[in-house]
């Protein structure tokens, strides 16, 4: 009798993970039916017409001969678009989204999120990065706003504890600026050679590092 109880347990429990496990393919499924029919990058007028259809988007960002090509959304907070479509539909997947403290692009270091995935979707690229035989294929790349093309080259690639720093937004000093970028190049997983000043205005791209659930990697890169 016993044996018979555990049977039908263990039979319940793996229908249970085997519907968790459905139920989550098919979520990530519809995120990725949505992502197709958005609106491509290659026109900036795509961009007006993106921002009409979602509220909250601001751009586009796409890496050339990659997965990445995606709205750019911003909310109230960071933690609305991790869960939800640019549409507003509750998703997995999630979008990609600049920090809710950014003024748009306007700030000193603006930071895009978005998440990895096995199945190569989002941000899942960035861990590319790591490589710089990628690097040296894939070093810029473009965000599209309604008024420009902004044209970012990328100079940093490093992992960061997110229990222990935050990434800027704004430096409230010059030294508190190049000890910023000192401390990037000193971790950088990549080979380059950039002269970067106070002036230039930085974008970093963030999303989460394998290995451990509190490091991020971080693609930092100025706008040209």
């Amino acid at each position: 009798m016993l044996r018979k109880v555990l049977v039908v347990l263990c039979f319940i429990i793996c229908l249970i993970f085997l519907s968790l496990f459905t139920l989550e393919y098919l979520d990530k499924q519809e995120g990725e039916n949505f992502y197709k029919n958005v609106l491509p990058s290659n026109n900036l007028i795509d961009i007006d017409k993106l921002k009409n259809e979602y509220d909250e988007a601001i751009g586009y960002i796409e890496i050339p001969n990659t997965n990445i090509s995606y709205p750019i959304m911003q909310g109230e907070d960071n933690n609305y678009y991790l869960k939800h479509l640019p549409n507003g539909d509750s998703n997995k997947i999630g979008s990609i989204f600049i920090d809710y403290r950014n003024n748009e692009f306007n700030d000193q270091n603006t930071i895009i999120y978005g998440h990895n995935f096995n199945n190569g979707t989002m941000f899942s690229d960035l861990l590319n990065y790591k490589s710089d035989d990628f690097y040296k294929n894939h070093s810029k790349y473009a965000i599209y706003v309604s008024d420009r093309k902004m044209e970012v080259e990328i100079f940093g690639v490093y992992v960061l504890d997110v229990t222990k720093e935050k990434i800027p937004i704004n430096f409230e000093t010059l030294d508190v600026f190049n000890d910023y970028i000192d401390k990037i190049m000193e971790n950088n997983l990549i080979k380059s050679n950039f002269e970067i000043n106070e002036n230039d205005r930085l974008v970093s791209l963030c999303t989460c590092a394998n290995g451990s659930w509190k490091n991020r990697l971080i693609v930092v890169g100025k706008v040209i």
